[in-house]
């Protein structure tokens, strides 16, 4: 018989931490026979739009199979704000919670049927996201989030069985939740730092995770202040006609050749092309814009000589591949509003960044790496992110892509308890600047509303 003891302090099995947190040990569950090699873990990323988790072996340290899906919660609503509005409609709060929490269950049923495991063989469960998205997993009322002086209900939530919130686990497994730091500042930035190390680190760094919620963070090992700037759906391919996330068949690159306007496009798994995520839309729009197809104002050139360009629902479009080309029902088009969907998204980043540097009483120039994460990271190129005003023209070498750092905190915290103290070491290290009150940021926002920005001078290599 094997017993699965629960320490809160220390690795599993350093004979050291048995005698001397005897006292604070608890006995969690009974396994029948040897089962010592049967030790896994789960690490969520609850986004606003997705939903990631990642299952571990918590013997060997390995990553055994990675998944993502859409977040349930979309069908209430694209951003935060809708979902918060909705919680407080009848049952609203109660069907959001249902949502995600049927949504985590689907993909940890996926995983152990890929990997060939049973469930009761998962020990523990971390999970890091936005205050909101971690609001509504709890079932607790956000409406508090956005009515001044916004408050979270709780920044912070003791370890808690995954069962009691309707996780398909058994009732020994403890879930681990990173804490947040304001009502837009969530812990899946806290758990973005402390996998990077900027917490640790001499230098100074702008770390931006991208997405629906767009957060920022500026400081290193002595300093560290972040802000919030809602970018819309538009990273991970929502509220665009033909988007999707970035998954097999979706357009991830593009190229565009200068004397036909003729396109050349990347697919994720080199697939047929089956929409558009938000790596490709940046790609496309930044192609787009150096062909001289799209004006500044995000407007399409009406008299470029191409049978791609037409008029549309939506204003004009380009047709990026036609349906007998494409895996899907219908031509794949990106139109006018899709481009102003993303250059609103990318204006708020980088107003966002810009405002957070200024209140530091720093410029872009003073950094000495800039940190990008967010689920599609690693398929962001930096030339389009740049050419269409996302990130700031600096040198290219101080740019580093981490891929999705909230997933990678919430791994560091299955893998290690010792994370657990140290994420809200992370988290008390972190002051807040509050935009949406900032008249700064509204400037710096409307400034950023053109391609790449009203003030060509902050992008001097676009120029040459």
């Amino acid at each position: 018989m094997t017993t699965t003891v629960y320490l809160p302090e220390g690795e599993r099995r350093r004979s050291d931490y048995y005698v001397s947190d005897l006292a604070l040990a608890t006995l969690t569950n009974v396994e029948a026979g040897d089962t010592t090699r049967q030790f896994y873990g789960v690490a969520i990323d609850v986004g606003t739009t997705g939903l990631c988790a990642e299952l571990l072996d918590l013997n060997s340290g390995e990553s055994l199979r990675f998944l993502c899906d859409y977040n349930p919660q979309r069908r209430f609503g694209d951003d935060v704000i809708s979902r918060i509005v909705y919680s407080q409609k009848g049952d609203g709060l109660a069907e959001l919670q249902k949502a995600v929490v049927g949504g985590i269950n689907g993909l940890i049923d996926r995983l152990v049927e890929m990997v060939g495991i049973e469930r009761s063989a998962i020990a523990q469960l971390t999970v890091a996201g936005n205050t909101t998205m971690a609001h509504l997993l709890l079932g607790i009322d956000p409406k508090y989030l956005r009515e001044s002086p916004y408050v979270p209900a709780t920044n912070f939530v003791a370890p808690l069985r995954a069962s009691e919130l309707g996780i398909d686990l058994g009732e020994h497994v403890i879930m681990f939740l990173f804490p947040s730091i304001a009502s837009y500042v969530g812990g899946d930035i806290v758990s973005g730092l402390l996998a990077s190390g900027v917490y640790a680190d001499d230098g100074l760094t702008l770390y931006i995770d991208i997405g629906t919620n767009g957060e920022v963070a500026v400081g290193g090992k002595d300093w560290i202040m972040t802000a919030s700037c809602s970018a819309g759906p538009a990273f991970e391919g929502g509220g665009v006609k033909c988007g999707m996330i970035a998954a097999p068949g979706a357009i991830e690159n593009f190229d565009l050749d200068p004397r036909t306007l003729e396109p050349m496009l990347v697919t994720v798994g080199m697939q047929k092309p089956k929409g558009i995520c938000g790596s490709g839309l940046i790609s496309i729009v930044a192609e787009l814009f150096s062909a001289g197809l799209l004006a500044p104002n995000g407007k399409f050139e009406t008299d470029a000589e191409t049978d791609r360009l037409r008029k549309g629902e939506s204003g004009y479009e380009y047709v990026l591949a036609w349906k007998d080309e494409a895996d899907a029902d219908r031509d794949i088009v990106i139109n006018e509003a899709d481009v102003d969907n993303l250059v609103r998204a990318k204006g708020a980043m980088y107003a966002g960044c810009q405002t957070l540097i200024e209140n530091a009483h720093l410029t872009f120039d003073d950094l000495d790496r800039v940190m990008i994460a967010g689920a599609f990271g690693s398929y962001l190129d930096l030339e389009s992110a740049i050419g269409v005003g996302l990130f700031p023209d600096i040198a290219r070498e101080k740019f580093l892509y981490i891929g999705n750092g909230s997933l990678a905190g919430a791994k560091l915290l299955n893998l290690s308890r010792k994370m657990v103290v140290q994420a809200e070491t992370v988290s008390k290290m972190m002051t807040n600047v509050e935009l949406s009150e900032s008249p700064a940021f509204m400037d710096n926002y409307m400034a950023s509303l053109f391609l790449p920005h009203t003030d060509p001078d902050r992008f001097p290599s676009l120029r040459k």
